[in-house]
């Protein structure tokens, strides 16, 4: 299968629509399968499940869904799967509230740049080579092999900034 980006004229992607959770797991299961990696059902699960998230989502919230699914799971299960995910670069963890949202383009290693509404909680991943190629040049001169990065911008998303600006409140 030929790795696809439905929106490639676009500078960044969000988490894949409803339409791209088969072909983004079918991807998933074609990666893991071409490095050697078992995608377990749970796995499996666990990333249909981040996927089905408009925003980022958190590990307790994942094993209420899988106990909503009938499915008994306790949380190192659920942080063992998703750090499987996060390795095989299926997902990205947000370290700013310890959640987790789904890469739409595991196919190639990037560092990942993520805004990150604090109102909503809303995040959009930015894909840009500036910011690799940036990172990879402030680490050169210590010698510094940079292996993942990930850079998170925390402000207002459009929607949220429109309804806060009659407010005049600002953090």
């Amino acid at each position: 299968m030929k790795p696809s980006c439905q929106h490639h004229s676009s500078p960044s992607c969000a988490a894949p629509s409803s339409q791209q959770v088969d072909d983004f797991l079918a991807q998933a299961e074609q990666l893991c399968a071409q490095r050697k990696q078992r995608f377990t059902e749970l796995r499996r699960t666990v990333l249909e499940l981040v996927c089905q998230y408009d925003q980022p989502v958190g590990a307790y919230a994942l094993l209420d869904d899988l106990r909503d699914m009938g499915r008994s799971a306790a949380p190192p299960t659920v942080y063992r799967a998703l750090n499987f995910l996060q390795q095989q670069g299926l997902v990205h963890r947000l370290a700013n509230d310890n959640t987790y949202i789904a890469c739409a383009h595991p196919q190639q290693r990037h560092a990942g740049l993520f805004l990150v509404c604090r109102a909503c909680g809303g995040a959009q991943e930015v894909h840009t080579r500036q910011v690799d190629n940036a990172i990879a040049r402030q680490a050169r001169p210590f010698d510094f092999q940079v292996e993942k990065a990930s850079v998170e911008v925390i402000g207002l998303c459009a929607g949220c900034a429109a309804s806060d600006s009659g407010s005049g409140a600002r953090d």
